[in-house]
């Protein structure tokens, strides 16, 4: 299914699904401090943000769903 398809998905029937094309971070600030500083604390920022180095170095992904206190998977149940 493309991406121009997608009014058509549902998670209702279980064919909506979604993606990412790209990342795109702003920043506003205002400063007094020298351009130097002010590069120094971005860098300092972006090397150090989790969402940032998540997306750019992928870590393995694991679902841990519990339901009423109790661990659930939710592949193991049939659907009627």
């Amino acid at each position: 299914m493309s991406r121009h398809q997608c009014f058509r998905c549902s998670v209702l029937a279980g064919n909506a699904r979604t993606w990412c094309d790209a990342i795109k971070t702003e920043l506003s600030l205002d400063s007094d401090e020298p351009p130097e500083r002010v590069a120094q604390l971005i860098k300092r920022a972006e090397a150090t943000c989790f969402t940032l180095a998540a997306l750019s170095n992928p870590a393995p992904v694991a679902l841990e769903a519990t339901v009423n206190g109790q661990p659930f998977d939710p592949e193991r149940v049939s659907s009627t």
